[in-house]
């Protein structure tokens, strides 16, 4: 299976170029499972229509005619890419967006969102909300997460806690996304101990790239060291055979302020 990440900050900073970018590099990978944040939609535009491929959850927040996800997979079907998707409803981010997070998979997906924050109060940075879809991959049944979760600092303690509690032990897991956290920073290190997870970029018997932030961005104002905060974890019903940064400006076009992280993974015999 081929998994990838993305925050994608998208539509915040004008770039146009940036969902062809991200349609033709998904179509030319052909990945099996992808994991994005910082989807977003305006607040004002009109509710969008749904065909076969969304994938329900019980968020709070209706589908736009401009949310990122559905553009996205709409520039795939011209492609001849078709994915299922879902999306869930976060916060409010950049205005006038509603942000969130999403998920694709090539095959059907049962999608499912939880609220991981302690606060409800959407109009806050610092409400985030998991959006788990029970797929296939290998033939087999997984469950993937795409989750953004707050600083060590704020709310991650308690928001990945309450992850490990919703999505539970029944299916093989997968968990990726934009974890505000630095590699062997005591959240990291609470992802370890807490669970069977493994990081890819640890376990993968061939690596391409580390870092998936270079330096200072938006929520690490003065902060210029790289660091890697975007991650694939999948937990020990896996192999890792691969890691790879990309939208990293050399493996492929940088379209974002995080850098994607690709893994290639099965299960084990």
């Amino acid at each position: 299976m081929k998994i990838l990440t993305l925050n994608t900050r998208s539509w915040v900073d004008g770039n146009k170029e940036q969902l062809p970018i991200l349609a033709a590099e998904i179509a030319k990978e052909d990945y099996d499972v992808i994991a994005l944040q910082e989807v977003n939609q305006s607040k004002d535009a009109t509710e969008a229509y749904l065909d076969g491929f969304y994938c329900p959850t019980l968020t709070d927040a209706a589908i736009k005619a401009d949310n990122f996800a559905l553009k996205l997979v709409e520039a795939l079907q011209v492609k001849d890419k078709e994915y299922y998707w879902s999306w869930s409803f976060c916060h409010y981010g950049y205005e006038p967006f509603e942000e969130g997070v999403a998920l694709l998979s090539k095959e059907p997906m049962i999608a499912k969102d939880y609220v991981v924050t302690e606060t409800e109060d959407y109009k806050a940075d610092h409400g985030r909300r998991i959006l788990v879809g029970l797929t296939a991959g290998d033939g087999q049944l997984i469950q993937v997460v795409s989750g953004h979760f707050d600083w060590w600092q704020e709310h991650f303690a308690s928001e990945w806690q309450k992850t490990l509690v919703d999505v539970g032990t029944e299916h093989a897991l997968i968990v990726a996304g934009d974890f505000n956290e630095p590699a062997q920073g005591p959240g990291y290190q609470l992802i370890l101990a807490s669970s069977d997870l493994q990081d890819a970029f640890t376990a993968a018997k061939e690596r391409y790239g580390e870092f998936t932030v270079p330096g200072e961005i938006a929520g690490w104002e003065g902060d210029k060291e790289a660091k890697r905060v975007d991650y694939v974890f999948a937990d020990a019903n896996f192999e890792v055979l691969s890691y790879e940064v990309t939208f990293d400006g050399k493996k492929a076009p940088q379209i974002s302020d995080h850098y994607g992280v690709s893994a290639v993974i099965r299960f084990k015999e």
